[in-house]
């Protein structure tokens, strides 16, 4: 566990003394977007010697109590009326037709249309990304927008300004792709996350059910990262804290339902050698375990020959079937001596099955996309796809641009990244063999 027991109560002393401390900044991690990814070149080739293998981890699944009741004691199932909250327009353009935009963000929902933010604006394409209007709720001053995108007309977003998010929090809503806004109501939601640096990461089930992990760290004498959870179930019009004892450096949170849901988390710090690990909630959120993942059974000392061994990017089928990347490797940014796997479960992780990724993936820098059972991609400095399910990856191109990448199938992908004033938007309809420049603008 990495002394996990020791570190949370060390963390818990730094944080009473943080006060009175010399405490620095660091650039907020992009962790409700997995961050910039992208791709390099080698010959084509396939890789089908990847063959994966099976282990049976340490944990078990908990137990889960049946009880049974009579037809009388059967509660009457009746649909929860949502509140009704009045909305409100969308604040006036700021910039002008034809001007042209640097996205941050792109996450397209379909081949023409998707969301886009640019600092603190939120803006919407109906054209495949070559021209956006504002669509950014009314409020005050902001420099960043977080939010999440369940379709076309519907989202979640929290401002942000000067690195720290609204607080009390003002989680903004809409159900008609930004027209008008609505936002949470009742007492104000005063969040616990007080750090240098704070930011906001969704999960989003369907219209109903939404989670944002408020998040903050503090860097110091050690680099301290502390949470809050919060769960609506009326589509973001009341929010529940579900506010735990643990608190990790998590590099992404998946709902398979109402109840079921995987967070993935890294825990690089003067630990030492250790198994990776990942929380598992059965009850919405509301109570986490944290399970340690087992070594590849070709690999059985892997856990000690790397100083970190990481879990990414969870991805959930359902309930029974979870994806997820490891990396294992030496500190350095970016790491020079690194190995990747995937590992699947089709039993909710009583037992795994391992593929070794090809030698280019660095699983910490890497965006993993399941369209389907069969249809994959992996794309970071090296692009890859795989129609087995995972279990073998065929190179498909390699870029020099690191980038932020959304895909709506394997074939359709836009992807937006660069220097501050210098970022470039770039789409493919052949699954990333090759892209193409796009100029956004806001729309006439």
């Amino acid at each position: 566990m990495k002394l996990k027991m020791f570190i949370t109560a060390a963390l818990s002393i730094l944080l009473m003394t943080a006060s009175a401390c010399s405490i620095f900044i660091t650039v907020p991690p992009t962790a409700s977007t997995p961050g910039l990814h992208l791709t390099i070149a080698v010959p084509t080739q396939t890789n089908s010697g990847l063959q994966p293998a099976t282990a049976t981890p340490t944990t078990r699944e908990p137990t889960i109590e049946q009880a049974t009741a009579t037809m009388e004691e059967l509660p009457t199932e009746t649909e929860t009326p949502w509140p009704t909250v009045a909305s409100q327009p969308a604040a006036p353009a700021q910039l002008p037709s034809g001007t042209k935009i640097q996205l941050d963000e792109i996450h397209m929902v379909n081949q023409v249309g998707g969301w886009g933010i640019s600092g603190g604006l939120l803006l919407k394409t109906a054209d495949g990304g070559r021209t956006w209007r504002e669509i950014t709720p009314a409020t005050g001053q902001a420099d960043r927008v977080y939010a999440v995108f369940l379709d076309a007309q519907t989202t979640w977003m929290v401002f942000s300004m000067g690195g720290q998010v609204d607080n009390p929090l003002i989680i903004h809503h809409t159900t008609d792709g930004g027209n008008t806004w609505t936002y949470n109501q009742g007492p104000p939601i005063y969040t616990q996350v007080v750090s240098d640096t704070t930011w906001a990461e969704f999960a989003t089930l369907d219209a109903r059910n939404i989670w944002m992990l408020v998040r903050g760290v503090y860097v110091g004498a050690g680099t301290h990262y502390n949470h809050e959870l919060f769960h609506s179930t009326d589509g973001g019009i009341t929010w529940i804290s579900q506010d735990g004892e643990i608190s990790d450096d998590y590099t992404g949170m998946v709902f398979a339902d109402e109840n079921f849901g995987v967070r993935t988390l890294q825990t690089i710090g003067f630990y030492g050698p250790g198994a990776p690990t990942y929380d598992v909630t059965i009850d919405g959120g509301t109570t986490w375990e944290n399970r340690e993942l087992p070594p590849p059974p070709g690999a059985p000392n892997l856990f000690n020959d790397y100083p970190y061994c990481e879990s990414y990017q969870p991805i959930l089928l359902s309930t029974q079937s979870i994806h997820m990347l490891v990396g294992c490797f030496y500190y350095s940014d970016p790491p020079t001596q690194f190995t990747s796997y995937q590992y699947t479960t089709q039993d909710g992780g009583t037992t795994w099955t391992m593929v070794h990724l090809p030698a280019k993936v660095l699983a910490s820098q890497s965006t993993l996309f399941y369209f389907d059972a069969q249809n994959a991609l992996l794309l970071g400095k090296n692009m890859y796809k795989s129609t087995d399910g995972g279990q073998t990856w065929i190179y498909v191109q390699t870029v020099s641009w690191q980038a932020q990448l959304t895909f709506v199938d394997p074939l359709h992908g836009w992807a937006t990244g660069g220097l501050p004033g210098e970022k470039a938007l770039v789409s493919t309809i052949d699954g990333g063999k090759k892209w193409v420049l796009v100029k956004p603008t806001i729309a006439p």
